[in-house]
C-alpha cells in the first residue's frame, strides 16, 4: 500500500520510494529512506502529516502515493 493509505496512528516502514532525481534527494534528506519508520499522523485534502524521526513533516498527495509501505 502506498502513504496516503496508511492509517493513522499506526506505525508502517518504508519498503520503496518510486521517485528520482532531486526530489528523492530531498525525501532522503528529511528521512524518507527505505526500512525507516513512520507514522501518519493527519490528513486533509490529500496532503499527510507524518511524524518521521521525531519531526513532523507534511507532503503532498502526489509525492505520498509514491511512497510504498507495509505495516511493521
Amino acid at each position: 500500500m502506498n502513504l496516503l493509505m496508511s492509517p493513522i496512528g499506526v506505525p508502517v516502514k518504508i519498503i520503496k520510494i518510486r521517485i528520482t532525481g532531486e526530489q528523492k534527494k530531498l525525501l532522503a534528506n528529511m528521512g524518507f529512506v527505505e526500512s525507516s519508520s513512520v507514522i501518519v499522523v493527519a490528513q486533509n485534502a490529500g496532503n499527510v502529516i507524518v511524524n518521521i524521526k521525531d519531526s513532523r513533516v507534511g507532503i503532498g498527495e502526489d509525492i505520498a502515493k509514491r511512497i510504498m509501505v507495509s505495516p511493521e
